[in-house]
């Protein structure tokens, strides 16, 4: 359980949540413990509650900049300047009151003082006295209110939220970036040969093209090079393209990249200036035919960044979208591959869901270890062949509770691996992000000669962004899914039931955004009867079978060597019916559900007694006179023992009360 500390971060978290402030984990040694921090940081309560669940000793960080703050963070320590007098003295000196702000002391006694801002400033060197630093261009700080663990906290001291003010602008001038350089004036080539229309489109789709790619560019990637390499291209196009322009859109890609921050404007800009130039002496000779049909296929791409960024108006369009038509004579039809028939499809995305204390993920792992043996599945089929299995969990730990797990069902430790994280370019550990990190891991499943089933616990850790937006949720799976399709490997995504949704269709009650079952292939579900060890897992979607029956199953302790406890599924009888009735039998319906199934049953009794009946019938007039559904009737079926029993090879189905059995 997490301790009285920890209970209260989540609480501050939640009630940033509430000033519409994002927060993200972090670990005590006030780090983000997630990658992706700031994509992750979100003010959706849900979202809030399940990470503390994942993370329960984290301590909430504040991306600052994001939120249009700036924070100033004066320290005092015993050996070194002390930057909290000096930060008093330089406001006093300018006539900025500290008492027009809210301001926290930290655990070692310096203090943060808030503002607003609309301008990103960082540190600017040689601007302020030692002991100071600013945070609010793509920084965080740990948000006011929370405590580490050994009990120090970041304490509100004076002020509130309510009274942050604007940054002074006699503060803002220290912060100002000093030394900054601008792109110098580049003049157009008037002299050159007649442009076309389809070349200035083509040097605008090359500035499109080399904007994204140095963008997306991470340190340690050589974006020094690719900058350079990038002006260069765009200088030999000289008069197709404003030069002045280009460069402008080079220079924000370089900020955006994060390279001006690490090595300046200053650098970014002579970089881009000697490639412009560079690349004027080698002009590019016009396109030629071929050259511009091959272009034609950029031109939808193209127009929708202009009108994006407004470089034109719709009505200056030439080029419309076309529309590609597979004709049905074309397309070549393939069978759906398995690894588990009807249960997980090859190539694509699975989910497990249901509530806490179902054992999902000791299903996972049961499902693993047959793949990793080429063993037999639940319903007495074999795996055609043993494979690789990858584990990514962000909640159970490999040593004492995953590997263990796999033990107790004889998994084949050489055939399984977890991801325990990536490391960047300055060979630092970081958690693994699939938004940066797929091409690696691809790269990785390559050396191990392919991967079988990849699994995701929970699926949520692979979102980037807010896991209750359908956009977020797509732009992230569809990461998976690609990876799924191009290692031809089953993907198995666990996750949880959304609370208060008992009843409802079985798909529809994943949690957070409805894109996770739409996106998915595959819906499997398991639940729990309250009190009893009795438990049941059943299809609740298939696009590519059937999306009923299931099977039982109970969750087993199993002693190791050296006392380790670990548990494994037994699996037990199959089970019919649709996902939905399948479940109510464990967790039970709620007042409207009980009382059709009251009436259910007694309307079965009262036919019965005449003698056994035609299940169509009973289906028919149950529905048409009592509104009674088909699973309901069937539930009652279940309920009473009543026995169904075919007539003959021509001859339907009838049903007749035990009793009446001879």
């Amino acid at each position: 359980m997490p301790s009285s500390s920890n209970t209260s971060n989540r609480d501050v978290a939640l009630a940033l949540s509430n000033l519409g402030l994002h927060t993200f984990p972090c670990g005590p040694d006030k780090r983000p413990r997630v990658a992706s921090w700031l994509q992750s940081a979100t003010a959706n309560s849900s979202d809030i509650a399940l990470k503390w669940n994942a993370y329960p000793d984290s301590i909430p960080g504040l991306p600052v900049g994001a939120h249009g703050l700036v924070v100033i963070d004066a320290d005092r320590k015993p050996s070194g300047p002390d930057g909290v007098a000096a930060f008093t003295a330089l406001c006093a000196k300018h006539g900025i009151s500290l008492f027009e702000t809210l301001v926290v002391e930290t655990p070692n006694k310096g203090y943060h003082f808030y503002w607003k801002t609309v301008i990103p400033y960082g540190n600017s060197s040689g601007s302020l006295p030692d002991g100071i630093d600013v945070r609010g261009k793509g920084g965080y700080v740990i948000a006011p209110g929370s405590s580490l663990p050994d009990g120090r906290s970041y304490r509100i001291v004076q002020g509130s939220w309510d009274a942050i003010q604007p940054l002074p602008d006699a503060l803002a001038a220290f912060l100002r970036e000093k030394h900054t350089a601008s792109l110098p004036a580049l003049p157009s080539d008037t002299t050159a040969l007649p442009v076309s229309d389809r070349e200035r489109e083509y040097a605008q789709a090359a500035l499109v093209n080399e904007v994204a790619k140095l963008s997306a560019m991470t340190e340690g990637s050589g974006r020094n090079a690719a900058l350079n390499d990038a002006a260069f291209a765009l200088g030999t196009m000289d008069g197709w393209i404003d030069l002045n322009m280009a460069s402008e859109s080079l220079l924000a890609a370089s900020v955006a990249n994060g390279y001006v921050a690490k090595d300046g404007q200053a650098a970014a800009v002579n970089t881009i200036t000697s490639g412009i130039n560079a690349g004027r002496t080698t002009p590019r000779p016009p396109l030629s035919a071929p050259e511009l049909e091959d272009f034609s296929d950029l031109m939808p791409f193209i127009e929708r960044y202009k009108h994006k960024h407004g470089l034109v108006s719709s009505a200056s369009s030439r080029h419309k979208r076309s529309v590609t038509i597979m004709q049905g004579s074309d397309i070549v039809e393939e069978s759906i591959s398995w690894l588990w028939e009807g249960y997980l499809p090859k190539g694509k995305l699975t989910l497990l869901a249901g509530a806490g204390g179902t054992g999902k993920s000791t299903i996972a792992f049961n499902l693993a270890a047959t793949v990793t043996n080429g063993g037999v599945w639940p319903d007495g089929t074999r795996c055609k062949e043993s494979g690789q299995v990858l584990i990514w969990s962000s909640e159970d730990d490999p040593a004492d509770t995953i590997k263990p797990r796999l033990m107790a069902v004889g998994a084949n430790d050489r055939r399984y691996g977890v991801i325990a994280g990536a490391v960047d370019e300055n060979g630092d550990t970081c958690q693994f992000d699939p938004a940066t990190d797929i091409e690696s891991l691809r790269e990785a499943v390559t050396r191990l000669g392919g991967v079988s089933l990849l699994i995701i616990d929970p699926i949520v850790t692979a979102i980037t962004g807010d896991m209750h937006k359908a956009n977020d949720v797509r732009r992230s799976l569809q990461t998976i899914v690609n990876f799924a399709a191009e290692c031809d490997c089953a993907v198995l995504g666990i996750t949880h039931f959304a609370k208060g949704t008992a009843g409802k269709n079985s798909a529809e009650r994943v949690i957070g955004s409805q894109a996770f079952a739409a996106f998915a292939r595959m819906v499997l579900v398991a639940a729990k009867e309250e009190d009893s060890d009795r438990r049941v897992f059943t299809r609740a979607k298939s696009n590519n079978s059937i999306d009923t029956g299931g099977y039982s199953y109970s969750i087993e302790a199993l002693t190791l060597h050296q006392n380790i406890v670990a548990t494994r599924v037994a699996w037990g009888e199959p089970l019919e019916g649709s996902s939905r009735s399948i479940l109510s039998q464990v967790e039970g319906e709620d007042s409207g559900d009980r009382s059709k199934l009251v009436l259910a049953k007694k309307f079965l009794l009262e036919t019965l007694a005449n003698g056994p009946t035609p299940s169509k019938e009973l289906f028919a007039h149950a529905n048409e006179a009592l509104g009674v559904s088909r699973d309901t009737l069937r539930r009652a079926q279940q309920g009473l023992g009543i026995i169904p029993r075919k007539l003959g090879m021509s001859a339907g189905w009838v049903w007749e009360l035990p009793f009446q059995q001879r």
